[in-house]
């Protein structure tokens, strides 16, 4: 019996086959030989009533895309956090995940009415963002419409990117801001020149870094100051703008729901 097994195993190994599996593993681990055995782990997820935020000071450093996978894999650990897009000047969330629904603008307009208006991104509850947000923006009707739609939900905010994003209320009313950052030099120039922005904020701070090995990574949270929640390997499906990923970025997320649990 051990004979045909080995022959099978031979046989399979030397077929066409096994080249495409081979090929099909390295496309969806992002490693090369020799591959590592593929060890299933269950996704993480955030502590109900947890509230953080994510928030970059200028646009295109991964704000967005981390938000949501964070919010993503959380329900796919067992708890949905409610997901709120408050990027006041370009929010895109809801146009990435092909949703035309409620925004939390209509919420400013429908006291009593919140709940009614959170839409479903597969089993994200969301709230999408509006471009008119930045004129019409009040912090505590903000914080009022995130209480009434979350419940007793952890709450995931993208908050965009630029100073102004930067609400003392809002901040005050997180457990933990993450700063994104890219490791291209004008993605850690804007990290570096955001640090006096954030030496006072009400709440802790902690840095995300894309498109960086682990030991970059580091390197940059140590120079910027403040601690490394985690590191996002690079992810040829994340610089599409795509929302699947590699094995190596959902271990990442998880290493990062981890780090704010």
């Amino acid at each position: 019996m051990a004979v045909r097994v080995s022959r099978l195993r031979a046989l399979l190994d030397a077929s066409p086959v096994a080249a495409v599996a081979l090929a099909l593993m390295r496309e969806a681990t992002g490693r090369t030989e020799p591959l590592a055995p593929i060890v299933p782990t269950r996704a993480s997820a955030l502590r109900r009533g947890r509230r953080v935020g994510f928030w970059s000071l200028s646009a295109g450093a991964g704000t967005s895309t981390v938000a949501a996978l964070v919010a993503h894999r959380s329900a796919a650990g067992g708890e949905a956090p409610l997901l709120v897009d408050l990027d006041r000047w370009t929010p895109a969330l809801a146009i990435r995940a092909g949703l035309s629904a409620a925004t939390i603008a209509d919420a400013f307009l429908q006291p009593g009415r919140e709940r009614d208006l959170v839409s479903r991104w597969s089993a994200v509850p969301f709230l999408p963002g509006a471009a008119t947000l930045h004129a019409t923006f009040d912090a505590d009707r903000v914080i009022e419409i995130t209480m009434a739609c979350a419940a007793d939900r952890a709450v995931v905010l993208d908050l965009g990117a630029g100073a102004d994003a930067l609400d003392p209320a809002v901040l005050a009313s997180l457990d933990r801001l993450c700063v994104v950052t890219g490791a291209r030099s004008a993605q850690l120039q804007a990290a570096f020149c955001a640090v006096p922005l954030l030496h006072r904020v009400p709440c802790a701070v902690g840095l995300v870094v894309v498109a960086a090995e682990a030991q970059d990574a580091a390197r940059i949270a140590e120079r910027v100051g403040f601690p490394l929640l985690a590191p996002i390997p690079h992810d040829p499906y994340l610089a599409d703008d795509s929302f699947a990923a590699r094995a190596p970025t959902l271990r990442a997320v998880d290493a990062l729901l981890r780090a704010l649990a």
